[in-house]
């Protein structure tokens, strides 16, 4: 035996091809493991040993392949290895022998039937030898990290001898102190929901931090991975955490700050506060931990770059991970997880003096800093410092040095693209400053032929600032568009050749049709690049090109893109076809989107070619790569040639053990490369858009759609989740256009699943954004499909549960400490719970009026606890607003609530925000629309608080929602208004200034008291169609029912009043009255 495996040692491929059919021979003999076990333990050859051992383990990693040996052969090789693993001095062979122990203990535990294992172990650990302490502990992490799940079973005594152990301990630098870390780690999935693990590793976790702090000192790889334990134990056990925050940040920030320290142990303890930030927010708010955390991290912010005309701020990949873009990323995930107000104060003791400072690292961190909060805090920053903010961004774009452009570029860039539409009122201060860039920037590539500094930063701002502007930027498009084409000459570097084209997509997205003098000469530039064969280098200018394409197919106007439809699909398939390149097939599938938006059903005949690469793209697993506990898959790389073929085959199939036999143990985990995963992404996104601009041409691949993109519900990571859950949601709104039984059937039966499932990554998942695109899509099927989203089993408290527990704080993505103080919530904490109230009100219209009194009554108490005076402005605006939206639900059970609703809303009135009083007049009228009877006593005292109240309140919303009440007054029973002496009033206040919804309520109205021949409406007629015109020619109708009755009005006026509306009609616009003769 040993001279064959000699043979699969050597570089001689002939001789390893004899070696592995002579093995694969010697395999069928059950005695060769036997023989091979003994030269694992006893060849004078160290590679012989560690390969017999490998072999050994890989043979036997498959629960079959063990149990199909003769017992006699099963106890010598268990014997033989345990004493090897003792004997064995060279630690590459002891982990091989280890390893191969794990995988017999994986087979042989769940059957009890090598209790001397544990024995053995034990016996080791209990020593007094040191050594023999060692291999007792190394032993049970090898164990456990191979197969934790069979362990569940000791648990109890497995944490009960780390804890003795690791408490004898008199130094906890030593390997036995970190081989107890790896075992708490391998079996840390096991710890939640077991009591007496968490009794156990909250006595622990305190050692664990004595021994990383060790580490340090002694071995910095070792102590980086000690600390993994912490980031396990925040995604699957969080709860253990808690107790001990208070000082694991501080061990955290030591180490991060300490500059002679490793760059890998500093990014890993920055990390984990960042970890803990997203798991534990209320527990660092409550320790005071905020200011200790954002001092160190903005003194790492504040570090000279390697590069400082191209700083890297976050770490995309791993080579980009520095204790800079990790602090960057960690205060990223502070803005996002924490109440902006326990948050910007600290910030701002750094940023304002480091702005006025003239150190440019400081600035750069200042800057850097606004732009992190953009996010995360954006409500806050709108109310508060937008302008303050933007004043000291503009002032850094032109600032001299490099490093403090770049990151005010970056700011503005985020601001552009979180704090819309406010932003855009600033344009005229902020576009003549990036233009003057750009013109810099043609200068500086004449005569210099390279790529000019801060490029990247400047078209982000430029690209993020001008998308969203719209109309806006019309004024500026000549200049923009005159220095975009100047950039896209062939002499121009391919990167800014790159981004100028993408320029020119954003220039489309805010101009839309004012585009088309600019398409022509757009098309022939882009022609180029995707026509042309490109090499690696240029491939990027035809990917681009491509998205530029797709932009342009959605916003130039139908008539404009309509000759070039035909031209792009058969592009998209060719460059598909052509070209292996997960970012062009990505950029391909949002091409086809935007198609579908023009051709909708003319699409047809293209989507059988169309769909099959995108479900291709949907079930590909390519780019997933596999990562190694150890390197022996290259270094012993023949073993594949005997291993699952022809010695497989000739096995019983059917003594097979449990399929986790399948499972690689040499497979540490698995990862992604991002471009695989955006083109995943892009796939099902651009499916579902396909399938809502196509509707009928789309049914016969809906149910393979709704199929292959559920699979994706459960992918590891957020962004593929959220988008498999729009298309989905899609897919249930195209099931229920189907007009018969089958597409009936085929709707509940999507729905069976897909509303558990919904309820499922609510509650469960531990990404707040997939919780929020969970709501979200509960909202738009209830909005869209109605009551047969709530006719399966079970459907309707699954989804008042989904809302109860977010409102509770009890879902997985919600901080669990100290759930009931909302004061400490984040933005997106408080988004969560909007989300919630939408999927509320909109249930109540899925349901009927009795069933949603019940679930009302049980939600109100939790709304009722958000108006209180001491809770945020935007708690007490979502209470009020959603018991508002909840009442059109309740319809006639709403009188059962008038009489605490109305003094709730009236309070409300008084409240300082106007969002509120908004709100809270809106609910008066919802409350007199649908209470009926029950509020005809209380009309004089609402038509009294409107008296009261139009004579103080300033703002437009809160007005118009004032005037939405009288219109609905009117509207329930205009015998007990006074129109005497309110209509006038109501005239007055037409037309409204904010909130267009209320035209509803108000041309209701009027057709109500038009249609009764009310004479009170004769004095006003020519008042009344001149709104109406206006309403309708501005857009200003909410929704169509609004548009037909406002259309009504009109129709009705010409007919019975000629004189009014000829009167009316010669005073409009020419153009106006050409549209409204036709």
């Amino acid at each position: 035996m040993e001279e064959i495996l000699s043979k699969l040692l050597v570089a001689d491929n002939a001789i390893i091809q004899q070696g592995t059919a002579e093995l694969r021979e010697a395999f069928k003999k059950p005695e060769s493991t036997a023989i091979l076990c003994q030269l694992a333990v006893s060849s004078a050859n160290l590679e012989i040993r560690q390969y017999a051992a490998v072999l050994l383990r890989k043979r036997y990693s498959k629960g079959k392949n063990w149990t199909a040996l003769p017992p006699n052969i099963r106890a010598q090789v268990k014997s033989t290895v345990l004493q090897g693993l003792v004997n064995e001095p060279e630690k590459i062979v002891k982990n091989s022998i280890a390893q191969l122990i794990g995988i017999i203990v994986k087979h042989e535990l769940p059957n009890n039937t090598w209790p001397e294992i544990f024995h053995f172990v034990q016996q080791l650990v209990t020593s007094e030898n040191m050594a023999e302490k060692e291999l007792g502990m190394y032993t049970l992490a090898t164990m456990t990290e191979i197969a934790p799940e069979i362990y569940l079973a000791h648990a109890q005594s497995i944490c009960g001898l780390l804890g003795q152990t690791f408490a004898s301990l008199q130094e906890y630098g030593n390997p036995v102190a970190f081989y107890i870390i790896q075992t708490m780690l391998y079996l840390s999935p096991l710890v939640e929901g077991n009591q007496i693990m968490i009794n156990a590793y909250n006595q622990m976790i305190p050692l664990a931090m004595n021994t990383i702090q060790a580490l340090t000192l002694t071995n910095q790889d070792k102590a980086v991975e000690a600390m993994e334990l912490f980031d396990d134990l925040c995604d699957s056990a969080v709860s253990v955490i808690s107790p001990h925050v208070k000082n694991l940040i501080p061990m955290c920030l030591t180490i991060a700050k300490n500059k002679t320290l490793d760059d890998d142990l500093r990014v890993k303890a920055i990390s984990l506060i960042g970890c803990l930030t997203r798991t534990k927010t209320r527990a660092i708010v409550k320790h005071k931990m905020i200011e200790p955390i954002v001092d160190v991290l903005f003194e790492l912010m504040s570090s000279p770059p390697e590069n400082e005309n191209d700083e890297v701020y976050f770490s995309g990949e791993n080579e980009d991970n520095t204790p800079v873009t990790c602090a960057t990323q960690t205060l990223d995930l502070m803005a996002i997880h924490m109440k902006p107000e326990k948050l910007i104060p600290h910030l701002l003791r750094h940023v304002e003096p480091g702005l006025q400072s003239n150190d440019i690292c400081a600035k750069k961190a200042s800057y850097l800093t606004l732009a992190v909060l953009a996010e995360g805090c954006a409500e806050y920053i709108r109310s508060k410092y937008l302008e303050s903010f933007l004043r000291c961004i503009c002032q850094g774009i032109t600032d001299a040095s490099p490093l403090v452009r770049n990151a005010a570029l970056f700011a503005l860039g985020q601001f552009s693209e979180y704090l819309q539409p406010e932003i855009s009122q600033y344009s005229q201060e902020l576009l003549p400053v990036l233009f003057e860039y750009l013109g810099q920037m043609c200068i500086h590539l004449k005569q210099e032929k390279r790529e000019p500094p801060s490029v990247d930063r400047m078209f982000y701002a430029l690209e993020t600032f001008c998308e969203n502007l719209n109309d806006g930027l019309l004024p500026y498009l000549p200049t923009l568009m005159e220095r975009l084409f100047e950039t896209l000459n062939d002499e121009s570097p391919i990167h800014v050749r790159e981004l100028a084209i993408s320029a020119i997509g954003a220039a489309a997205n805010a101009s839309k049709e004012n585009m088309v003098p600019y398409f022509p000469k757009i098309i022939s530039i882009l022609d180029i690049y995707l026509t042309a064969k490109q090499t690696d280098e240029t491939m990027c200018l035809q990917i681009q090109s491509v998205d530029t394409l797709g932009v342009l197919a959605r916003t130039i106007g139908e008539k404009s893109f309509a000759p070039l439809i035909g031209k792009s699909l058969d592009l998209g398939i060719k460059l598909i076809v052509e070209n292996d390149d997960p970012d062009l097939r990505k950029a391909v599938y949002g091409l086809f989107a935007s198609l579908s938006s023009i051709t909708k059903a003319e699409m047809a005949p293209a989507l059988p070619k169309i769909l099959e690469h995108i479900f291709n793209s949907i079930q590909s697993s390519e780019g997933i790569v596999p990562h190694y506990k150890d390197e022996e898959n290259t270094a012993f790389p023949i073993y594949e040639d005997l291993s699952d073929n022809e010695n497989d085959i000739e096995e019983d199939i059917e003594n097979t053990d449990n399929e986790d036999d399948e499972d690689d143990d040499d497979v540490a985990g698995y990862s992604v490369a991002n471009a695989y995963i955006e083109e995943k992404e892009e796939a099902v996104l651009a499916l579902r858009e396909i399938a809502h601009y196509t509707e009928d041409a789309f049914l016969p691949y809906l149910e393979k759609s709704f199929e292959e993109t559920f699979k994706l519900v459960n992918y590891p990571q957020e962004d593929i989740k959220k988008a498999s859950i729009d298309a989905l949601t899609q897919f249930c709104i195209n099931f229920s256009k189907i007009n018969s039984n089958e597409g009936k059937q085929a709707l509940l039966k999507a729905l069976g699943v897909y509303v558990p499932k919904l309820s499922e990554l609510i509650r469960l998942d531990c990404e707040l954004t997939v919780a929020i695109s969970g709501l979200e899509s509960l909202a738009e099927l209830l909005k869209e499909i109605k009551e047969d989203v709530v006719a399966g089993d079970g459907h309707k408290d699954a989804i008042m549960n989904c809302v109860t527990e977010v409102f509770s704080g009890k879902i997985q993505s919600q901080d669990q400490d100290d759930a009931d103080d909302e004061d400490d919530e984040a933005e997106q904490d408080e988004f969560l719970i909007e989300c919630a109230g939408d999927v509320l009100s909109q249930f109540g219209r899925a349901i009927t009026a009795e069933e949603f009194a019940y679930y009302f009554q049980t939600a109100f108490p939790f709304l009722r606890e958000r108006l209180k005076d001491n809770k945020s402005e935007a708690q007490r605006s979502f209470a009020v607003g959603t018991i508002s939206e909840c009442l059109s639900g309740l319809r006639h059970t709403t009188a059962a609530f008038m009489p605490q609703l109305l003094m709730l809303f009236k309070r409300r009135t008084e409240d300082s925000n106007p969002e509120v009083r908004n709100n809270a007049y809106y609910g008066i009228g919802e409350l007199v629309f649908w209470g009926k009877e029950a509020v005809y006593p209380h009309y004089n005292e609402i038509l009294q608080l409107l008296a009261q109240s139009l004579q103080k309140e300033e703002h437009a919303g809160p007005r118009d929602n004032m005037v939405g009440i009288i219109a609905r007054l009117i509207i329930t029973n205009y015998t007990l208004v006074d129109l005497e002496r309110v209509f006038p009033g109501f005239i007055q206040q037409l037309p409204l200034k904010q909130d267009f919804e209320e035209y509803q309520a108000v041309f209701k109205s009027i057709m109500t008291l038009y249609r009764a021949g009310h004479q009170i409406i004769k004095p006003h007629i020519q008042h009344l169609l001149k709104i109406a015109i206006t309403v309708l020619h501005e857009k200003q109708v909410p929704n169509e029912e609004t548009k037909n009755i406002v259309t009504e009005f009109i129709n009705s006026v010409q007919q019975d009043f000629p004189n009014d509306w000829s009167v009316v009609f010669a005073e409009l616009p020419h153009d106006l009255q050409q549209i409204l003769s036709t």
